[in-house]
């Protein structure tokens, strides 16, 4: 449903990964189920969901746009991944990766799309991919054909010290110097976990054995320190988990919110000893906030990351009346887009119904809107 709207909502069919893997879904399902959500902007992932990619046909493209109308909906982002690792034997060139990401923004002008959203260098994807993605000099040499063809490269930001950190900012510089407003930061709402979520110790319980009565004790802790204002005490919280015997199972799931935890035995936490996700006191999550107000005139697209939606409507372990109150008041316009990400942990349990939590997603965003 098409709105006039500054901060309109959307969807990322990334939400719908394992309704389309199984084919419960085919990529116009998807559509469907977004706009059936109360969405108006669509993010689609080339690579997963457009089967001609990269040589895209002009008979698909009519496809899409049709789907378009029929929909009422709006196309907003196609989804540019680093591709350096296509091929098992061997990472791509910076020149191979200055040709894919040409071959994504002329494809985005032709399905009307106004953004990429860009897997670059200062992603927590790189460390987890172990590998080079899309870097500022190959950012530099694509800006001129994202300027020539009118498609915005969106930098999504998705690490722990929130939008508008230094190194970020040399990419607003560039947009700047260059006179080519074709770069910008996108923000994404994983920067604001206080707490361990839901999705995560489903996940631990159902593939390692992990006792979900050990990890939701340390998620309580988390929790508390968030919504009291304090910083949480690690060691004391450490020292009334270890009265409950946690498993080798529970020791690697904590390992991530309390990093101070005694390991299982040889195990090294692929986070080093910074641990990840909550524990911080609520004065340095209020200067995430204050940074995302001061940024949100210059964000050019927003993802709503969520991983699970508690009995009230909430996102289990996210502020998001903070987080909207920081971006409506900061004067942000544009797309917000839910990006459900709980998915593909929850469904280690069972069967999860993305299409429910998308749902109930765009209805709690609405409201935050005060649009319900």
């Amino acid at each position: 449903m098409r709105t006039n709207y500054d901060i309109k909502l959307g969807v990322s069919l990334y939400s719908y990964q394992d309704h389309y893997y199984f084919k419960r879904l085919d990529a116009e399902g998807c559509i469907a189920a977004a706009a059936g959500a109360g969405a108006e902007g669509i993010e689609i992932f080339s690579d997963m969901m457009i089967p001609e990619w990269p040589y895209v046909s002009d008979a698909w493209i009519d496809k899409w746009n049709a789907w378009m109308d029929r929909y009422d909906v709006n196309p907003v982002c196609l989804d540019h991944f680093s591709d350096r690792q296509m091929w098992h034997d061997k990472e791509l060139t910076d020149d191979e990766m200055f040709e894919r990401g040409v071959m994504y923004i002329k494809l985005a002008k032709r399905m009307g799309c106004s953004a990429i959203r860009v897997l670059h260098e200062e992603h927590t994807a790189a460390k987890a991919m172990n590998c080079r993605l899309t870097d500022y000099d190959i950012i530099k040499r694509l800006l001129p054909i994202a300027a020539e063809n009118e498609i915005m490269l969106s930098l999504e930001v998705h690490t722990r010290d929130g939008v508008g950190a230094d190194y970020q900012q040399k990419y607003i510089e560039l947009a700047e110097s260059t006179g080519m407003p074709y770069v910008g930061l996108q923000a994404d709402f994983s920067t604001f976990s206080y707490c361990m979520s839901t999705a995560d110790i489903v996940n631990a319980c159902a593939s390692t054995g992990a006792n979900k009565e050990v990890l939701m004790a340390a998620r309580q802790f988390q929790r508390d320190a968030y919504f009291g204002g304090y910083e949480m005490d690690t060691e004391a919280a450490i020292a009334e988990i270890e009265k409950m015997n946690p498993s080798d199972a529970d020791r690697i799931a904590l390992m991530r919110i309390l990093p101070g935890i005694t390991p299982p035995a040889g195990y090294v936490s692929p986070w080093g000893n910074r641990g990840f996700g909550g524990g911080a006191k609520k004065p340095t999550f209020q200067k995430l906030y204050d940074d995302l107000k001061t940024w949100a005139p210059k964000l050019v697209y927003v993802h709503g990351k969520f991983y699970d939606i508690d009995e009230n409507g909430q996102v289990d372990d996210m502020d998001y009346p903070a987080i909207f109150k920081a971006l409506q008041e900061g004067g942000y316009k544009g797309y917000i887009a839910s990006e459900f990400e709980g998915n593909r942990r929850m469904n280690m349990a069972g069967w999860c119904d993305e299409i429910e939590y998308v749902r109930k997603h765009q209805k709690l965003m609405r409201q935050l809107l005060g649009r319900e």
